[in-house]
């Protein structure tokens, strides 16, 4: 998937009319909704009775606004606003990999803001003629007060809304301060900082900024850390275990990498865990395929340990359509073409496909996955390391599977609140009509998830510098009781 900074970067294409946005928009959103109602698990979920008319909801608006439209970036941006409408950071809309988006010129005050751990915005990076100098607070702009400013020129339009979360106000504040040619929104003009406990009120003059310096900015504003995937011995004598990637594609480089990872675990397994602590570094993780979480707990508890412990949902359903049955033939079809893919995902997946095929055929919304009933997770077993896991504000989907299965084991969370997620899970990607977008859609949902709808995970201890700041976090760590 492209990210949607992509839109923010002057690229030369030829641009389009302006009948032609209002077309493209018109079209794409009326796909968008038929796509979401006909194979997204909320369309008939009973417990999730208001989704269809949120999606009804979404669409009026996305029409609304392309009898408005004239630019690519209104096109862009009404897109982007229906799929936040959801919350839910596995249903979005993005750039497909092989376009170009037609340019867009973007602007910024000389400053960016972003959210610290007290959930206020100040500034982190800025021109050397900046009207406001660094950590500056943000008071409030044009009369609107900062979160609130924050929660309607971002929160709605970030491409997963979920402005409720810390994790979502730390990774998207960086763009309040930038203009992309948004007409939906009104950037401000005019706004109060403190300043060392003074209030500085200052006028915003709007200028130009070139991709290579946004990019260089939006790095400043938002910084994360992804240590190669990999195991190192510290001169303590810790054992620190990157796990920054869980890509499913047997030929990416993250599946190449953890392949012979866990491998070196279970070899080394004891050695391991005469370490004085183990450190599971997710940082940088952004989810995948949350079978690589099982294979590492296995290796490094056991296979005993890690089957006594009970996370599934009751249950799961497969929303059964067309769709959904040609994207889970697609993973067979790979999983098939790479001898060393892990046999339990190829019957995994002719299971699922056998079961929507079966539910299609008699008219019902669901496939029910239904695993056998477990006990209740017994307490965590004793290890002789430590074992330490670290997360950020971007640990997702996969990533907090993988979390939830390590703290259920016994791991000591450490490091930041994480994102979250919904029930809404496996997620199936097409392309709109006109070419432009590309739309994610999930196919299943988890019946009753022990970790709720949009929950994220709170460290036990919150770590209070930086965390791209390895060294750092590594004696920080030494340090813990």
């Amino acid at each position: 998937m492209k990210p949607l900074l992509a839109a923010l970067l002057l690229l030369i294409v030829p641009a389009a009319s302006a009948q032609d946005w209002a077309t493209s928009l018109r079209t794409d959103a009326r796909a968008m909704h038929d796509d979401i109602a006909r194979n997204h698990p909320g369309s008939v979920d009973p417990e999730n009775p208001g989704f269809a008319t949120k999606n009804d909801r979404g669409l009026a608006l996305a029409l609304q606004r392309a009898g408005r439209t004239t630019t690519y970036a209104g096109y862009l941006y009404a897109l982007i606003a229906y799929a936040a409408t959801f919350d839910d950071g596995h249903l979005a809309v993005f750039i497909p990999e092989d376009v170009d988006p037609p340019p867009l010129a973007t602007r910024w005050p000389g400053f960016l803001t972003t959210f610290d751990e007290k959930d206020e915005q100040r500034v982190v990076t800025r021109a050397a003629d900046a009207p406001v100098p660094l950590g500056a607070r943000l008071v409030a702009c044009d009369g609107k007060e900062a979160a609130a400013l924050a929660r309607d020129n971002v929160g709605g339009l970030g491409g997963s809304g979920r402005w409720n979360l810390h994790a979502s106000r730390v990774m998207r504040g960086k763009r309040l301060f930038t203009d992309v040619g948004n007409p939906w929104i009104q950037r401000p003009t005019r706004c109060t900082f403190d300043v060392d406990g003074t209030r500085r009120t200052v006028d915003l003059a709007w200028r130009p900024i070139d991709e290579k310096e946004l990019v260089r900015r939006f790095a400043e504003a938002y910084r994360r850390k992804a240590e190669p995937i990999g195991l190192r011995t510290l001169p303590d004598g810790t054992v620190w275990i990157a796990l920054s990637d869980f890509d499913g594609n047997p030929e990416h480089p993250a599946a190449k990498a953890l392949e012979p990872l866990i491998a070196q675990v279970r070899s080394q397994r004891n050695t391991i865990l005469g370490a004085p602590r183990v450190v599971l570094d997710l940082r940088g993780n952004n989810g995948g395929d949350s079978g690589w979480s099982q294979r590492i707990a296995q290796a490094l508890w056991g296979e005993q340990a890690v089957g006594a412990v009970n996370l599934e949902p009751s249950r799961v359903d497969w929303r059964a359509s067309r769709d959904n049955i040609a994207q889970m033939h697609s993973y067979l079809r790979m999983w098939q073409a790479h001898a060393d893919a892990p046999p339990e995902n190829l019957a995994w997946g002719k299971r699922v496909v056998e079961g929507m095929q079966a539910a299609l055929a008699k008219g019902q919304p669901y496939y029910a996955e239904i695993d056998d009933a477990k006990p209740p997770t017994p307490a965590p077993p004793v290890t002789h390391a430590r074992i330490v896991m670290v997360t950020d504000s971007g640990c997702a989907s996969a990533c907090l599977d993988a979390a939830d299965l390590f703290l259920a084991l016994g791991a000591v969370h450490v490091g930041q609140e994480t994102s979250a997620d919904t029930a809404y899970m496996d997620i199936r990607q097409t392309t709109l009509p006109s070419g432009h977008m590309a739309l994610a859609v999930p196919m299943k949902v988890y019946r009753g998830r022990r970790r709720g709808s949009n929950v994220p995970l709170v460290p036990r201890d919150a770590y209070p510098g930086d965390l791209t700041d390895t060294a750092g976090l590594e004696r920080w760590i030494a340090g813990l009781r």
